[in-house]
C-alpha cells in the first residue's frame, strides 16, 4: 500500500505534489486504499476521494507505531554544493536519523550557506525518503547552528566527534555506541574543524572517533557515520 505523507493531522486532503504523485504516476482512483503519516509516528489507513485536482482521504483506522529504542542524532558542517547536502539528507534518512543539525563552524563559507542548505528543499527529500524507506517519523532538520554554542547545548548520552588528530589512533565510532541511547556525531566540514573547535568539543565531553582508515568528503563521513551508529545498534540489539 503506498505510503503518503501530511504534517497536519486536521487536514484530509493530500498536498499539491503528492496529490499528483497519486494520479498521475500512481494512477490510483478514488476508492483506492492508500496509508497517511504525519511523520511523527501516527499512521492512518484511508480510502481515497479524488475529485478534478483534489485529492482527499476518509480516514478508516488510526495507529501510532513506537519510536525506536535509540536516537541518532547527526551535527554536521554543510559542504559548498547543495547537491551533496541534499544527497546525505536522504540517505541518512533512509538509514535511519531523528536528528539532523547543519552547523557553522570556522570553515565554513558563510557566502555559501544559504544558497547550499535549503530547509525547505531539505524538508521535502527527507519525507519523500522517509516513505521511500517506509518509515513514519521525519528526521528534525535545522541550519545555520553556530559551532560554539551548538555543543555546549548537547545533552545526549554519547558525545562524538569524528577527527582523527595526526599520528593518534583513536576508535572508531561502532566502538563507542551503547545500547538503546542517544548518540550525537560531529562531522567537520571540507578542511576539517580548528584546533580551537577540537579543543572546545573535548572540554564540553566530546570523544574523538574514527570512521575508518580512509579521507572521506564530508557528505561520506555523514551518511558512514550514520551507519555505522545504526549498525551498532543492531548488533547490540541482537547479542545474548
Amino acid at each position: 500500500m503506498h505510503i503518503f505523507y501530511q504534517p497536519e493531522d486536521s487536514v484530509f486532503e493530500l498536498e499539491e505534489e503528492e496529490a499528483k504523485h497519486s494520479t498521475k504516476v500512481l494512477r490510483l482512483g478514488s476508492g483506492d486504499m492508500i496509508l497517511v503519516t504525519n511523520g511523527r509516528g501516527q499512521l492512518r489507513k484511508c480510502v481515497l476521494n479524488i475529485q478534478g485536482r483534489k485529492v482527499s482521504y476518509e480516514v478508516l483506522e488510526t495507529s501510532l507505531i513506537e519510536p525506536r529504542p535509540f536516537t541518532v542524532n547527526m551535527a554536521i558542517a554543510p559542504t559548498r554544493k547543495a547537491e551533496r547536502n541534499e544527497w546525505m539528507v536522504e540517505k541518512m534518512t533512509e538509514i535511519g536519523v531523528e536528528r539532523i543539525d547543519f552547523i557553522v563552524t570556522e570553515h565554513t563559507n558563510p557566502e555559501t550557506l544559504n544558497r547550499v542548505v535549503n530547509l525547505g528543499r531539505l524538508n521535502r527529500i527527507a519525507a519523500s525518503a522517509m516513505k521511500q524507506s517506509q518509515q513514519y517519523y521525519m528526521p528534525i532538520i535545522t541550519v545555520n547552528n553556530r559551532f560554539d554554542s551548538f555543543i555546549k547545548n548537547v545533552t545526549t548520552d554519547t558525545k562524538l566527534i569524528a577527527y582523527v588528530p595526526d599520528q593518534y589512533k583513536v576508535a572508531h565510532v561502532f566502538s563507542k555506541v551503547k545500547k538503546n541511547t542517544e548518540t550525537t556525531l560531529l562531522i567537520g566540514p571540507e578542511g576539517d574543524f580548528s584546533e580551537k573547535e577540537i579543543e572546545l568539543a573535548l572540554e564540553q565531553g566530546f570523544t574523538t572517533v574514527s570512521l575508518g582508515p580512509t579521507r572521506l568528503r564530508t557528505e561520506t563521513a555523514a551518511v558512514t557515520g550514520c551507519h555505522a551508529i545504526n549498525l551498532a545498534q543492531e548488533v547490540l540489539e541482537n547479542e545474548f
